[in-house]
């Protein structure tokens, strides 16, 4: 949706200022932010952002900082944000009108999780079994939410490449064991990973397609 579009890119300004969105959400209040966080660590920020100098950066992202936080700003982006959930839902009716085989494939398209109104997996209990899984699907649904048209099922290759990877795959794995009351600390270290890895994928095509030379391989998996 272009609201949605638009959204995806005023928040990658925040770079590096952006919240924890790995934390569960908690209801809306006045001045929160809200929308697809921005992912930098690779994520290309938006055209023109590469021209500014750090200092003209930081400017930028404390202007966006502080409009963010503008009750007109807030008032807006919540309007895109309920608008484009009426979009889907009315639009959802109107297939599924008097069609059971629509209903019932719109019904196994439903995410596994319940998500919150960015369309991101919210995360139980960090005792829950599913926390850890919840907590990879959030991950790619922030991906997605910053891909270009036309290249959701390119982000979702490379999500799932990352994910492989058998750095995410220890970080996983100690995640799955660390203690409940520690789990949310830990998986901010597995975001700044993930992330990390995802700047890494990007430099090495990068500097594939500089030299013309064929794609790297992908990441050795164990």
């Amino acid at each position: 949706m272009p609201a949605m579009r638009a959204l995806a890119v005023l928040f990658t300004f925040c770079l590096s200022a952006a919240a924890q969105p790995g934390d569960t959400p908690p209801p809306p209040k006045n001045g929160e932010r809200r929308g697809p966080p921005g992912m930098s660590g690779g994520i290309r920020p938006p055209g023109g952002f590469e021209k500014l100098t750090e200092e003209e950066r930081k400017l930028m992202r404390d202007a966006f900082e502080k409009a963010w936080k503008d009750p007109k700003v807030i008032e807006a982006r919540d309007q895109a944000l309920r608008a484009n959930e009426n979009v889907r839902r009315v639009l959802h009716e109107a297939m599924s009108k008097g069609d059971a085989k629509v209903t019932a494939l719109l019904e196994k398209m439903k995410p596994p999780f319940e998500t919150d109104d960015r369309g991101f997996p919210i995360l139980p209990s960090p005792d829950s079994p599913n926390f850890v899984n919840v907590a990879v699907a959030r991950l790619s649904a922030e991906m997605m939410s910053v891909a270009k048209p036309g290249k959701q099922e390119d982000s979702h290759r490379l999500h799932e490449r990352i994910v492989q990877h058998p750095r995410m795959k220890d970080a996983l794995a100690t995640l799955i064991q660390t203690p409940s009351g520690e789990r949310l600390e830990y998986l901010r270290k597995v975001r700044d990973l993930y992330k990390q890895l995802v700047g890494e994928e990007f430099a090495r095509f990068r500097k594939a397609r500089e030299e013309g030379g064929p794609p790297p391989p992908k990441p050795e998996t164990k």
